[in-house]
Parts: structure tokens; C-alpha cells; sequence
């Protein structure tokens, strides 16, 4: 069975529950258009996993590991690629609104949809607040007099018009967000090979390996410390989700979502180890490791100072805006369509269900900017109490959406296994071996956290016990429909 889509104008509508798509009209729009490509698939994706926690949160895994933190990053990258692969497998499937979360409805039952989906929509909301937050942090170093509260409002408005206009103009906005990261990581990564190998004529001789194994040696804290530092890497691949979101508006689900996800985990895995590996070489690992949130204490602005690159700081903060705004983009993007697809199945407030004439879901993109305006509000005035509580629970939302990914993907091979189906020609290696060795990783990067990050265990429990609360009150005093069946999903091969 091929699910066939029209993306001329006339307005498709989705049939609740299922997500289905058919053609007709009406006064009111549910429908999203196909009108993302299969390198803004990508770059939706990429940009999610590639921003702060990259270019200003590294130094925290290279305090732990040294220059170690090489090969922390590569265990964090291989479940984050199991992560990448069980979606591409399942949503170029079931290319449906809501992504992973509404195919976990259908294999994992009510319950699985209802916190699939509304983990992954808060975990994106809240983390755009985080986003829009440091990008008013970091408009301060060029604007002093400019306060943190009137640079989140402007940054916040910016995102939101992005994904309230139409789907094309924010998937080539996402684009070239992402290619500024992805040119200035390589920029970055070649400038430090040059001064590695070559160093700088008129300054600093080659810096060559010294630094890899002058303090302490490669593994300064013992492995010990490298699997403590790929704890806290794996967060830095978090957001890689956000393609999934985009199965129900890309032109080529079939091909472009497995696609994606070759291109995307790579290149995340080349960025990561090269540039990570840069710093490391580049200077002592001692100097690198964080001293806080600032700007100056970002490891790439500390290796570019000590090439004797002066306008590191201005360069970096340019860059960080960039990636920060992309990221806040991306998670907007996504949450808006988590959100959408549960005003579908009767979730969540019917307005966010509707889409505009160009295809854009303007209900669902407002809905989720409210809980971005007040996790900004949290983190401006009571940044060093509840904001911390606020990024403990983010962090336990990305362990629970990995959780629930592989405990879906390993259903969907089940059914598919039952009814004769085959394994789809892009899927996830080794399954479901695969599936439940990372479901064991996410547990022991849990219970890790709780000497790395005690924030996370201290909202933990709280944010789980609302999350099933909100269940427990919608399936007694709402109207929670049926589950879907699978078989009832549309489907591509």
C-alpha cells in the first residue's frame, strides 16, 4: 500500500486519529502540505543536535574526560545513530503528523501516544525558551544596555514569525541557519589543522600531539571519566528527533527521511569528533574545561584566542546566534507539530489541529509559543534556581523520547514480523538487540545523572508523575479516542 499526497493547492485534510490524508475542502484546515525537501528534512535534524550544546557545552565533557572526550563523543554518536535509524525506519513508513509520537500510539496504545507525544511537544517548547534566552545572552556582548528580557521577547517573536509563515519559507530559513553552523564548524575545523600542523608562520610553531598527552596523558580521569563525559554528550545529540516531525511535510518521505538520516548522523559524528579532537590538540585540555556560561568560556573562543585570533569573541558570538536561533527554530517547529498532531486525536485544543490555506498549523505554532514564553520568563527571573530544574526536566524528556522511539521500533518490528511485512529497506541494524541496548543506555545515562547532574533527578520524579497525572485526568474526565491500529496508519511499502 502507497500513500499518495497531491501538493498542488488544493487543501488536503487529515482524518483524525490516523493522520490519514485525503483530498477535499473545507472551512477548516488540518491538512500539512509536502513542501519540505529532502536536504531541509536534513537540516531540520541537524539543526536540533548542532548548536550550543556543541560550540559553548563541549568543555563540559572535556573537563571530565580530557582528550578522551574524543571517544565519549563517538559512544554518545552510536545511540544517537541507533535513535536516527529507528525513526528513519518507522517514519518513512508511516510518514504521518506527529511523527514518532503518533506511530508510538498505534503500536505502544493510548497511554505510549499520549506520553510520546507530550513529552517530546514539552521537551521541544521548553528548550526553545532555553534557546531564545542564551541568544538574548549572547546579543549583550555586542549590546551591554540591551536587557536579557527585551532580547528574549525580540528573539522569541522572530522564531515564532519564521513558523508561522509558510512551510517552504521556514524550511529554507532552517537551511541556511544550519549551513551557517555547518561552514563555520568547518572553517573552524581547518583553521586548527593548520595551526596543529603547520602553526603560524610569523607567530606559534605547530602545536603537533603535545597537548594530547602532556597533562595527564589521553585519559587524565581513567575511562571512568570518558564514560561520564559521553553522558553528557549525549545531550548534545538531542533534537535529532526534530526530522521526524517533518515526515508529514516532506515532498519524498520514502526517500528523503532515510536519506536525512545518513546525511545527518555523519555529518554530526564528523563535526563532533574532528572539531572536539581540534580543541583538545589545539591547547591544553586543563585550559578548555568550562568555567561557566559564558561567552568567553566556550572552548572554541578559548582556542581561537590562544591561536592569537583576537576577534574570537566577536567572531563565536555571531556564530553562537546563529546556532542558538536555529536551534530554537528547530524545536519550535517540532513541538508546534507534536502539538498539532494531538489536537488531531482529540489531546489536545482543537485549534491547534488547523493549518492556514499555505499549510502551516498557525494554532499549533501559538499554542507551543506559550510554553515558550513562560520557560523564558522562568529562566529570566529565577535563572539560578528554576531554570536549572527547567533543563533537568528537558534533559529527562530526551531520555524518555529515546526510550519510547526504541520501545516502539521494536513493536513495529513485531507487527511487521506477524503479518508478514519484512524488514523496510532503510532500518535500524540489528534490531531488536539494537533496540534494547540503547533502551539499557538511556537507564544508565539516568541513573549516571544523579552524581553529573542532580537537577535532573530532583524534576525527575515531579514531571513524571504530572506527565501520567495529565493521562490518568484526560482518560477520566476527557474524551482520550481509541487507540489507532497499525494497521490503520498510512503506509509507504
Amino acid at each position: 500500500m502507497v500513500a499518495t499526497e497531491s501538493t498542488e493547492s488544493t487543501e488536503p485534510t487529515e482524518k483524525k486519529a490516523t493522520g490519514q490524508v485525503a483530498q477535499g475542502h473545507g472551512s477548516e484546515h488540518t491538512g500539512l502540505h509536502r513542501r519540505l525537501t529532502s536536504a531541509q528534512v536534513s537540516m531540520i535534524g541537524l539543526s536540533g543536535a548542532l548548536g550550543t550544546g556543541l560550540f559553548l557545552g563541549s568543555g563540559s565533557t572535556i573537563s571530565l574526560a580530557g582528550p578522551g572526550t574524543v571517544i565519549s563523543y563517538i559512544l554518545a554518536g552510536t545511540l544517537a545513530l541507533g535513535i536516527v535509524w529507528a525513526l528513519a525506519e518507522m517514519v518513512s513508513v508511516h510518514p504521518v503528523p506527529g511523527g514518532h509520537g503518533a506511530i508510538a500510539g498505534a503500536y505502544l496504545g493510548r497511554l505510549g501516544g499520549f506520553v510520546a507525544r507530550w513529552n517530546f511537544g514539552i521537551q521541544s517548547f521548553v528548550a526553545v525558551g532555553a534557546e531564545v534566552v542564551a541568544t538574548a545572552t549572547y546579543l549583550q556582548h555586542w549590546f551591554p544596555g540591551l536587557s536579557l528580557g527585551a532580547g528574549t521577547v525580540l528573539c522569541s517573536l522572530f522564531v515564532v514569525g519564521l513558523n508561522l509563515a509558510t512551510v517552504r519559507l521556514y524550511g529554507t530559513s532552517e537551511y541556511w541557519f544550519s549551513m551557517i553552523k555547518v561552514v563555520s564548524i568547518v572553517v573552524f575545523i581547518l583553521l586548527g589543522l593548520s595551526l596543529i600542523f603547520f602553526g603560524w608562520p610569523s607567530s606559534n610553531p605547530p602545536t603537533g600531539a603535545h597537548n594530547l598527552i602532556a597533562y595527564g596523558g589521553l585519559f587524565p580521569n581513567g575511562f571512568t571519566g570518558v564514560l561520564l563525559a559521553a553522558c553528557i554528550a549525549v545531550f548534545s545529540f538531542g533534537g535529532i528527533e526534530n526530522s521526524s516531525a517533518g515526515a508529514a511535510e516532506s515532498e519524498h518521505p520514502e526517500r528523503d527521511i532515510p536519506r536525512a538520516a545518513r546525511n545527518m548522523i555523519w555529518r554530526l559524528l564528523i563535526f563532533y569528533i574532528l572539531a572536539v579532537g581540534v580543541i583538545v590538540t589545539m591547547q591544553p585540555w586543563t585550559q578548555t574545561a568550562a568555567s561557566g556560561s559564558t561567552l568567553e568560556s566556550s572552548p572554541f573562543v578559548k582556542a581561537l584566542d590562544s591561536a592569537g585570533i583576537h576577534a574570537a569573541g566577536h567572531i563565536m558570538n555571531a556564530i553562537l546566534i546563529a546556532a542558538a536561533l536555529s536551534a530554537a527554530n528547530g524545536c519550535l517547529y517540532a513541538s508546534s507539530r507534536m502539538f498539532h498532531s494531538l489536537a488531531l486525536d482529540g489531546m489536545a485544543p482543537a485549534f491547534a489541529g488547523k493549518t492556514s490555506h499555505s499549510g502551516a498549523p498557525r494554532g499549533a505554532v501559538i499554542f507551543a509559543s506559550i510554553g515558550m514564553v513562560a520557560a523564558s520568563l522562568i529562566a529570566i527571573f529565577s535563572a539560578k534556581v528554576a531554570f536549572g530544574y527547567l533543563m533537568g526536566a528537558v534533559i529527562l524528556a530526551i531520555l524518555i523520547t529515546w526510550i519510547v522511539v526504541f520501545l516502539t521500533h521494536i513493536r513495529f518490528r513485531a507487527v511487521r514480523k506477524a503479518t508478514g511485512l519484512g524488514i523496510p529497506k532503510a532500518h535500524l541494524w540489528g534490531a531488536p538487540f539494537t533496540a534494547w541496548f540503547g533502551i539499557a543506555a538511556c537507564l544508565a545515562v539516568f541513573i549516571s545523572l544523579y552524581w553529573l547532574m542532580p537537577n535532573v533527578w530532583i524534576a525527575g520524579p515531579p514531571y513524571l508523575l504530572i506527565l501520567f497525572g495529565a493521562y490518568w485526568l484526560a482518560r477520566r474526565f476527557g474524551n482520550i479516542p481509541p487507540a489507532v491500529k497499525p494497521e490503520e496508519l498510512p503506509r509507504i511499502g
